[in-house]
């Protein structure tokens, strides 16, 4: 996984592996954050005024709902990647030179992938995921441009630190601010580690403060560190320690960090995702039956409209993958079931549960259909071809880095529907038969 932390002795549960300070004892930052962009008097001072002068944060996109993910808070992420940008082009005279010095000026994230290159993800959703990210990219460049004018920064170094600030920065809702905290961001991510935590300075953890649990009012960034611990087991020697930030799907960290969980397939952990719609079977209905959904049933019964739901294998920090139908979100059974109702019969109290036997078995079609269909979107190559190129580009070492995290991509969500559609049609047949 590249650079990371090692622990030099073994270390306890809860130790602390990395503390930095957000301000040092002159007050002065340390951790680059959206509120010092605005400060006029701190050492962004000069690009403080001019966005502040032109309200150049109000221009950008705001936060970006997804439906199953976290929400991207574009506005945070648009006015650091304007100060990143920043701080290459002042080079020597930088505030954050040493920091931005030892940045990486390769981002694997998909934003930065060319057309050629996201083809290689086959049939992922990913690929359209990708180019919307893109496209807003390009939106909050065209705004920065258009407030700043000729002191705007070229649009591949916006684009750089845009990413940058994806793969590398935290929201701290505590400080109310997104920050690239330097050092934290060498930790590699793994589901069973500790999030970083926002302490009061000089504050010690004690097991029987009852203040720990409780949030922490901070009057400003000067009272705050960052501090990362050690997760439930403690640490080796010599053994890489780590930090919970990432998507734990392959997919997930693709798209916003830019690696996926190379082996951990083969070890039995789910990694794997795929956004699945029903949107095909609401259109093959008739208008009435449309109807009845949208004026008695959706609102009703908590059906997301957008009829769009993400299938995945991902099961608890300790436990396994899960597998066949249990990858199956709630969510969707209960759209399934809804779009199986007829107009002519009672409404049921409920869609969470297993309903009539005719209704479930039109609600298992459904949601067979709609993975099927996403499976025929992979159909250029077979899984067994799919690996086999893998095992090469994994052999190639960074070269093809990008095409092995595709074809590991596409492995798994093939995999996925894979296992799904063959659990789903196993039921089918036994209540048949039952």
């Amino acid at each position: 996984m590249g650079v990371g932390g090692v622990a030099i002795e073994d270390m306890a549960q809860g130790e602390v592996i990395f503390s930095l300070r957000m301000r040092d004892d002159d007050d002065a930052p340390i951790a680059l954050t959206t509120t010092e962009v605005e400060n006029e008097r701190g050492p962004l001072r000069t690009l403080a005024k001019m966005v502040n002068a032109t309200r150049l944060t109000s221009r950008y996109a705001g936060v970006i709902e997804d439906e199953w993910g976290f929400p991207l808070d574009s506005t945070r992420a648009a006015t650091l990647a304007l100060a990143l940008a920043r701080e290459v082009e002042l080079g020597d005279d930088a505030y954050w030179r040493a920091y931005v010095d030892l940045l990486p000026r390769e981002v694997d994230s998909l934003q930065m992938w060319d057309d050629d290159e996201l083809e290689a993800l086959q049939g992922s959703r990913l690929i359209e995921r990708a180019r919307r990210r893109r496209a807003l990219v390009r939106r909050e460049y065209e705004a920065t441009r258009e407030a700043l004018g000729a002191t705007a920064p070229s649009y591949e170094s916006f684009r750089w630190a845009y990413a940058t600030v994806l793969a590398r920065a935290f929201v701290l809702p505590d400080l109310n601010c997104m920050a690239l905290l330097p050092g934290l961001d060498l930790y590699n991510s793994a589901r069973d580690a500790e999030k970083c935590t926002v302490e009061r300075l000089g504050h010690v953890e004690d097991d029987d403060d009852e203040d720990d649990d409780e949030d922490v009012a901070f009057a400003n960034e000067g009272e705050a560190q960052v501090t990362l611990r050690v997760g439930i087991g403690g640490a080796a020697a010599g053994t890489q320690l780590f930090h919970d930030y990432a998507d734990h799907t392959s997919g997930g960290a693709l798209l916003e960090f830019g690696f996926v969980y190379h082996g951990e397939r083969e070890r039995g952990s789910g990694v794997d995702a795929v956004e699945t719609s029903l949107v095909r079977a609401y259109d093959a209905l008739d208008a009435r039956s449309r109807a009845f959904l949208a004026e008695r049933v959706f609102g009703a019964f908590n059906v997301r409209t957008s009829l769009t739901f993400e299938l995945s294998n991902v099961g608890g920090v300790y436990k396994p993958a899960l597998r066949g139908a249990a990858c199956v979100p709630l969510e969707m059974w209960r759209a399934a079931r809804a779009l199986a109702l007829s107009p002519e019969r009672a409404l049921p109290a409920s869609l969470d549960d297993v309903l009539d036997e005719d209704t479930e078995i039109r609600a298992r079609r459904i949601i067979l259909d709609a993975l099927k269909a996403e499976r025929a979107r992979y159909a250029a190559t077979s899984i067994e071809e799919d690996v086999r190129a893998l095992r090469l580009a994994l052999d190639a070492g960074a070269a093809a880095r990008r095409t092995a995290a595709a074809l590991d991509v596409r492995v798994g969500e093939k995999s996925l529907l894979d296992d799904v559609i063959t659990d789903l049609e196993t039921n089918a047949r036994r209540a048949r038969r039952g």
